[in-house]
């Protein structure tokens, strides 16, 4: 996949795995029309792993973590799963990391596209795809949008409540 562009998902259940050569922090954003979670639980990551139709999977450090997304158990009102990943690592940057997303088909493992964001820089924190339904039908978008203020600035863009919020600035590409 190439920068915005998305595809119609032909499995119900789906894992959004996302891998680089260091160690990645995954999480899901549940969204609803306005691009906002109707509250902290729709955030799911390591500390949460579990919520309506979403759920984080650890990759115990010999995997990609991943997101696993059923979206016929998705509930009424929630349009998008945003997936993003941040460096595990304080101060890390994507500047020379090159993560790549796969979508699988959760039943099977068969990979149903693959994106890698071009040109990473001084981001700490990425919106890497997006899960969303358009029609009654729910696809998937590369999207590769970096944050330099990491994933408080994602979660705070999104609505998330962060002890220490900080207003989300896309990084300059």
């Amino acid at each position: 996949m190439t920068p915005g562009s998305n595809i119609p998902l032909s499995a119900a259940r789906v894992t959004v795995d996302v891998a680089a050569p260091v160690r990645l922090d995954v999480s899901g954003l549940l969204l609803t029309a306005d691009g906002k979670v109707r509250s902290d639980d729709d955030f799911i990551f390591y500390n949460q792993p579990s919520g309506a139709g979403v759920t984080y999977r650890s990759g115990g450090g010999t995997a990609p973590d991943a997101i696993v997304v059923d979206t016929a158990a998705v509930p009424p009102g929630i349009e998008k799963i945003v997936v993003t990943a941040s460096p595990d690592a304080a101060g890390q940057t994507f500047r020379g990391i090159e993560p790549t997303a796969t979508i699988r088909n959760a039943d099977d493992s068969s990979v149903l596209a693959s994106f890698t964001p071009p040109q990473l820089g001084d981001e700490t924190a990425l919106v890497i795809v997006e899960i969303y339904l358009r029609n009654g039908q729910w696809k998937a978008r590369a999207v590769g949008q970096g944050y330099a203020n990491g994933l408080a600035g994602i979660a705070t863009d999104f609505g998330v409540t962060v002890e220490e919020p900080a207003a989300a600035v896309p990084a300059s590409r």
